[in-house]
Parts: C-alpha cells; structure tokens; sequence
C-alpha cells in the first residue's frame, strides 16, 4: 500500500534496463528499495545519448513491474551521444533530419509500448553548429529556440505519439534552471499548453558546491510556479542524490520541500543509483522521511505568500527568490502579474514586462503594496521609474557589518553590528519625499538597505540587494524582521529566526518552520489573532503563546536541519 499523501516513483534509464540480465538477481535488488519505500510507479526509459532498448525486452520488464502491482509510464532522454570532446551535455540537434527522424521514431516506439511518457528535462537544444546558426537568422537564440522546440514538441514528440497511441499522456519535465529555460528553449509560455502534463524538477543538493545557484528553497518555490503555470497540470516533483555528498540531510530535504509545495507525486531519479553501495546509504533515510512526511501532509491547505510575479521567458537577479525565501519570507511565485494581491514582489526578472510600471502604479494606486530589488530599480531607472519613486541605482558600493532601523524613517531608532560584512550597492534618495527604514553605515554615511514611500493609497518599497546575494544571510536578525515586516500582511504569519529559517504557509491556519541551518535555533512565531494556541501537527502537543496588541507569539526551537509543522487554533 501506498502513502496517503503523495505517490511515489522511480526513473529508470535506458542504460540501467539494458544492464538487467537476470531478472531473478534484479528482483532481490528491486526488493531493497520496496523494503524502505512504497514504490507506486516505475518510469521506463526507451532512449538516452543515442542508447535504445528494444520494444520485446521493454515489453518484459514492463509486465516484471506491472506483476509487481508498479505502474508503469515511458521516459524519454533527448540527449545526444556523449564524446570525450563534449564540453558539458549534449543536446539533441533539431536542424539536422537524422536526429528529427531519431525523435520522430523514438516517441512512436513509446507510444506504443506506455499510456504515459515524461521527457526528462534534457528536452532543450545548446545546438550551435552551422545548420542551426544558419535557421536562426537575426533571431535572438532564445527566439529561435524557443520556437524550434515547440515546433518539435508538436510534429516529432507528441503529434506521432498521439497518432499511434490516441490515449497516450505526454509529460514534459521542466528543470530546476528556471532563470535560463528560454535560452536553451525550453518554452514555459507554450509548451504547458499542448502537453498533457508537466513535471518539477526539484533538486537542490548542496547549496554551494554546485553549478546552478540552488539554495534549498528553490525546491518549494518552483513547486508552485510551475503549479501556477499549469493549475493542476503538474504532476509532481523529481529530484535525485548527486552532489548530497557528506550531508545526508541535503537528499531527504528535497523530499520535504516536494512534499510542502504540495507535490502529487515524487520521483527518485535513478534506479542505477539507488541500488549502487554508495547509493544505498540514502534509501532507508528517505524512507523515513516520507513515512514522516505522510503523517501530517494532508493536514496541510493550499500554500499561499506574497505573489512573486516571474513573467514567462523572463531572467534577472537569477534565482534572488529563493535567497529572499530563505529569509524566512513565505512566496507564491505567478507567470502573469497578480493584480487582485495586496502585496507583490518584484525582482529583476519581472522588468521583462512593458507594461510593468504601469501594472504597478495600479497596485498602489488600489491600496496594495509593492516591493522591488535594487535590481529592478537599476533596469528601470531610465525607463520612467522616476515616476514611481526617484531613486537611482549608482554604481558605487559599501562594504559594511554596521545596520542602523527606523520605525518611521524619520530618526535612527536603533543600531546593530552584525558578525560578517555585506557589499551594499548605492542607492541615492531624496529626503523627505523617500524614507529609509534601514541602512548600512558607513563613514559618516549610510546605504540603504529598506526604502519606503507612500504612493496612492500603498506603499513602494525598495529592497537593496547585496551584490553576492548569499549575504542576505550576514543580516543580523533585526535587520530581517524589519525586511519581513514589509512581506508581512496584517493577518499572516510572522517568522523572527535567523537567517536560512524558512516558513511555508497554508490557507487553512497551518505552516512548517524549516531550519537550514547546522544547529538548534530557537525561532519566534507570530499570528494575527488573540489567544491563539499552536498544535504541533507531529505530535499533536498544545502550545499556549503570549498575547499583544491583537497577536499571539510563540517560542518554538527548531532541530538542527529539520522542521516542524503546526496549526493554529
């Protein structure tokens, strides 16, 4: 029997089913993995850097699964051969008609074989050979590619599947590299509309030793943007055990942040590695932690947070999201700007939208609020964002561990040292028409860190990002209270922790505090509400809070790398 939350599957490359000789052997190995996790699925690949399996032994281990009570759905890989010369991966090339024909007849043969198949997310062209310059043209490469690829999904991928096998759902796996989709052609905008399904990868691993900027909250985050791309299209989140290394925990969290966004299923990429000596280690951890996770995931509601507007083919402060979700700030990530919401937050990215001073001006003007990053103020300071607030991006710097708060930004209320330095960039102001809510110092000078103004009936406030985004995390945590404060509704839940703490917040009173850090940390919880009581959704314990100007606040302490869930009453 299954989890009651969520569903379970295992992605297994063509390589790894070639490598299947006796499937008495397979069958006590495969024993392994269901000894420790309820496999409800098995992804079977047919193609990958130009390795097949033929459709009789596919049929074979198709009904070895099936017999085991394991559906079963097809994958397809398309890369192309790996030679030592290849710098990185390969892609397929979509200009050249020996590999269209390759495509054309693999998604047939799969078709044939599976009602289901998912493209892993090696579905993009890095393709710059003559042919392909040449079939651009003056076309930017995200254009071309962009276009190139929807043209295959439709005539090579899902047009010949569709025509052998008319049942046939296709699935297409969106990587974890969403700032960079449009420039290797993966088509958000599109591509969700003519596929059956899509699929999240949420790998995040570790946090520094890797090529991708992945701060662990991308693994929740891309959950609801590609849940907001396709409402109820995404079928699920997939990540794998490389670059985990020496901390067994880096693997389970992406589990946890699958399961928080609130993922229908979750897939293990790959058998091979699963079943490997070093792989093993990780499969009875990852047990437990599903076997946790299912106890109180269908206890908790829709996710909800301050919007984040990410226009499609969009990129800018790449993944600055996900540092600001590790502050803990709860987001709700949107492909169109989110009008009816009474808090937005702008990064970088969101400049990609002509319209978008407008579409703001029109948030305030309504009495919401909207937050944007230095980022975004230094794309649109000369494209008319003076009409909002004048302030200007600089191009000077300041280096600085010194903070200083203001309640109303009139006077400095506070000063406080942190442990580490943040590189600052310069914002100018106007005194008395901009009002600075914090700052760094600096000789005889300061930098702002907050700005807020009024503007209609809302307020615009300016988020300086630090040049090395990792920073935020030097913050000392009066610092982040007064950043959180500007995310923060009235009725919402407040985090007041350390930096590398996150909240994930549910519509129906319940959330998890997720620690990302190596020790205990004691954390403060705040609600909109008098005489609150929280229950721990883990251990059904009852907390009772301290009660202050219509809110209740909570102590709670965190495990090192762990989380808790609650709901309150």
């Amino acid at each position: 029997m299954g989890y009651a939350n969520f569903k379970t599957a295992i992605y297994c490359p063509v390589a790894n089913l070639n490598a299947i000789h006796d499937l008495e052997a397979f069958d006590r190995d495969f024993a392994f993995l269901e000894q420790h996790i309820r496999i409800d699925k098995v992804y079977l690949e047919t193609y990958r850097g130009n390795e097949f399996i033929s459709r009789e032994r596919m049929l074979e281990l198709k009904a070895f699964f099936e017999k085991r009570g394991i559906r079963t759905a097809g994958g397809i890989t398309t890369s192309d051969a790996y030679h030592e010369e290849d710098l990185g991966y390969t892609s397929m090339c979509y200009t050249n008609e020996v590999h269209r024909n390759r495509l054309k007849d693999i998604s047939e043969m799969t078709a044939a074989i599976f009602d289901e198949i998912i493209l892993d997310d090696f579905f993009f062209t890095n393709c710059k050979c003559a042919s392909c310059a040449a079939a651009k043209g003056k076309r930017s490469w995200a254009e071309f590619r962009t276009e190139l690829l929807l043209e295959v999904s439709q005539s090579l991928i899902i047009g010949p599947a569709k025509r052998v096998n008319p049942n046939v759902k296709m699935v297409i796996k969106f990587p974890n590299w969403y700032e960079g989709y449009q420039e290797t052609g993966y088509n958000l905008k599109d591509e969700p509309g003519i596929y059956d399904g899509i699929y999240t990868g949420t790998e995040t691993r570790d946090p520094m030793y890797t090529m991708q900027h992945l701060p662990k909250y991308l693994g929740y985050f891309l959950m609801r943007y590609l849940e907001n791309v396709k409402p109820g299209g995404n079928g699920g989140g997939w990540f794998d055990l490389y670059e985990c290394g020496w901390n067994m925990r880096y693997y389970t969290q992406q589990a946890d942040l699958t399961v928080f966004g609130k993922a229908k299923e979750i897939t293990l990429f790959c058998l091979e590695a699963l079943l490997e000596t070093g792989g093993r280690m990780y499969v009875p951890p990852l047990g437990k932690a599903f076997e946790a996770l299912d106890t109180f995931a269908g206890s908790l509601g829709n996710p909800f947070g301050t919007a984040c507007y990410l226009p499609y083919h969009s990129a800018g402060e790449d993944y600055l999201h996900n540092y600001v979700g590790m502050l803990g700030i709860p987001l709700e990530p949107m492909p169109e700007y989110p009008a009816d919401n009474r808090k937005v937050f702008l990064t970088q990215s969101a400049s990609a939208d002509p319209d978008i001073l407008e579409k703001i001006s029109r948030t305030l003007q309504g009495g919401g609020d909207v937050i944007v990053t230095s980022g975004f103020v230094r794309e649109m300071q000369d494209k008319g964002f003076g009409h909002l607030a004048n302030i200007r991006v600089t191009g000077r710097s300041l280096r600085t561990r010194r903070f200083c708060l203001s309640l109303k930004g009139t006077t400095y209320d506070m000063t406080i040292e942190g442990e580490k330095d943040v590189l600052l960039p310069w914002i100018t102001y106007h005194t008395n028409d901009i009002w600075q809510l914090a700052g760094g110092l600096g000789e005889d000078n300061q930098a702002p860190v907050l700005l807020a103004q009024k503007y209609g009936q809302g307020y615009l406030y300016i988020l300086t990002v630090p040049d090395d985004f990792g920073e935020f995390y030097h913050y000392p945590e009066d610092i982040l209270s007064a950043i959180r404060v500007a995310f923060q509704t009235d009725s919402s839940i407040a985090l007041n922790a350390p930096a590398k703490v996150a909240i994930f917040t549910y519509d129906n009173d319940t959330f998890v505090v997720q620690s990302f850090l190596e020790e205990d940390v004691d954390a403060g919880i705040s609600v909109g509400r008098s005489d609150a009581v929280l229950v721990g959704l883990q251990d059904g314990k009852s907390q009772q809070g301290v009660t202050a100007a219509g809110r209740t606040t909570f102590s709670v302490t965190i495990p090192a790398s762990e989380y808790r869930a609650y709901l309150i009453k």
